[in-house]
């Protein structure tokens, strides 16, 4: 993230604004502003973590070869709608070229989007194909998240098949991704053995992932499989099963693969992940920008970027380069 000097006090004065309303990435000295460069406005529920870093790294660096700033804000959490609600709106107010925007909670971003299309801003949907529950995205690159609880459905089936018992760390309370990934899991599973004897909601932390994972562990000491919402879940039960002695008599499967859930997959305590391409979304997200900012035709309006199943033996095989930041890149 580059800093912005304060070269004058005028100027000085705008980016102290740009930084009390919530932007983590600006252009050196203001150059926004002072040179007029198109700018790409980007709303997230939050910028860390083994998802939307990758995806912040696809934007920013896709951005910078076709000549965008960047201006990067952060909800902070899940739990904060009303605060990125506020970040789009004040991206409209600085009259960004495009928005890339991922919700926390789409019925919440219904009139905010509006404004964005009133202003002629484009709103591109980047990492959600959803922008809004009653307003289309103008495009959008994603994945499906009711196709990532089918293929995690795929791996439990091929983990357990014969059928068994699960527990479930189901994600964050009413975030729709983890609500949609775990609903059509269970469509799937409904016709087999598998069967779901506990089912815990919580906030997005790896060391709560992990309490509740040692507590499934304790009540259910012979369950075959847990299974994590996203890697950040993952870990958390991984690191149960590592700490229990339980690698690979305990199952883990999850979404997204990180680099601390590849330690883990290495490690023999992860099983199966569905790893999505976030470097890949966010790179579409701004060649989709792009095109719309520049009045071009756009087709298809909406991507979905394939799923990979990983498994231990296929690990080593693996393109990360649409999968993971460069080692150490934070937003």
């Amino acid at each position: 993230m580059n800093k912005a000097r304060l070269l004058t006090r005028g100027r000085g004065l705008v980016v102290m604004l740009l930084l009390a309303a919530g932007a983590v990435g600006i252009a050196v000295g203001g150059s926004v502003l002072a040179q007029g460069k198109p700018t790409l406005g980007v709303t997230m529920p939050n910028i860390k973590g083994p998802w939307f870093t990758p995806v912040l790294f696809g934007i920013t660096d896709e951005a910078k070869k076709l000549g965008y700033e960047v201006i990067i804000q952060d909800a902070g959490g899940y739990g904060n709608v009303d605060k990125q609600v506020d970040q789009m709106a004040n991206l409209i107010v600085k009259k960004v070229s495009a928005i890339l925007q991922d919700p926390a909670n789409p019925a919440s971003f219904n009139g905010v989007v509006r404004q964005a299309k009133a202003a002629g801003i484009p709103v591109v949907g980047t990492g959600s194909p959803i922008v809004a529950s009653e307003v289309e995205a103008d495009a959008a690159s994603s994945s499906s998240h009711c196709n990532i609880g089918h293929e995690l459905a795929k791996g439990a089936m091929t983990l357990l098949p014969q059928g068994g018992d699960i527990a479930v760390l189901a994600g964050p309370p009413g975030a729709f991704w983890a609500s949609d990934r775990l609903r059509c899991f269970k469509e799937d599973i409904k016709a087999t053995k598998i069967k779901i004897v506990a089912e815990q909601t919580s906030e997005q932390d790896a060391a709560v992932a992990l309490s509740l994972a040692n507590d499934f562990l304790q009540r259910f000491p012979n369950i075959p499989l847990l299974y994590g919402a996203d890697d950040t879940y993952g870990i958390g039960i991984a690191r149960a099963a590592q700490g229990a002695g339980k690698c690979g008599k305990v199952k883990v499967l999850f979404a997204v693969l990180g680099e601390a859930a590849e330690e883990m997959m290495r490690a023999g305590c992860a099983d199966y992940v569905v790893a999505q391409q976030p470097v890949l979304i966010g790179r579409l997200g701004v060649r989709m920008a792009d095109k719309l900012i520049k009045g071009e035709k756009l087709e298809p309006k909406s991507v979905s970027v394939p799923l990979i199943p990983v498994t231990q033996a296929s690990l080593d095989k693996l393109d990360k380069s649409t999968i993971q930041a460069p080692k150490g890149w934070t937003p």
